[in-house]
């Protein structure tokens, strides 16, 4: 079965990979710029850090996540579009059912991380260095990072890497006489 995608549905899929890329990258990113403030293996804060320095890496981990939360909800809506577009195609190419899926399931992971982000975003957002609430800052990323025991985040990391995976290799894909 070859697939033909009206000009709408090509842009559409342009912004959905545009969105996941920078959702993607968005997403790694932030997690180097957020675990800077732990001591390597722990969910310990830095005691030798200053905490000047810990309120700007808290700052610019939050202004980091509109990117990612705008990216992750076109990925979702664009996504979803598309996937139920092009349904005639689940039974043929598995791999687009599967990876599919395995983003719909970890929907719920994202939205609690991302009430966390609005909340720390709103906490940092107009706070003067004088006046930063660090504290409350330190204990939204903690229960962020947290969610799920701390398994949460790594495990939606890895379910959306076999997703891509899925999409990408589509190791399930019937044999068809046209391609």
């Amino acid at each position: 079965m070859t697939i033909h995608l009206s000009s709408l549905q090509r842009f559409t899929l342009f912004l959905f990979a545009l969105s996941g890329i920078i959702w993607l990258g968005g997403t790694v990113v932030r997690a180097a710029i957020g675990f800077d403030l732990f001591v390597p293996g722990t969910l310990t804060f830095k005691a030798d850090m200053p905490p000047d320095a810990q309120a700007q890496t808290l700052r610019l981990f939050a202004r980091s996540s509109f990117y990612t939360l705008i990216s992750y909800g076109l990925v979702v809506v664009l996504g979803a579009w598309l996937w139920l577009q092009n349904k005639a195609l689940w039974r043929e190419r598995g791999g687009l059912f599967i990876g599919g899926m395995l983003v719909c399931l970890y929907i719920p992971i994202e939205v609690w991380q991302g009430y966390y982000d609005i909340l720390l975003v709103q906490a940092t957002q107009y706070a003067a260095y004088k006046d930063f609430p660090l504290e409350t800052a330190k204990q939204l990323l903690t229960k962020r990072i947290t969610i799920l025991s701390g398994a949460g985040p790594f495990l939606s990391m890895l379910g959306y890497a076999t997703a891509v995976f899925f999409l990408i290799v589509q190791p399930m894909r019937m044999a068809s006489s046209d391609e």
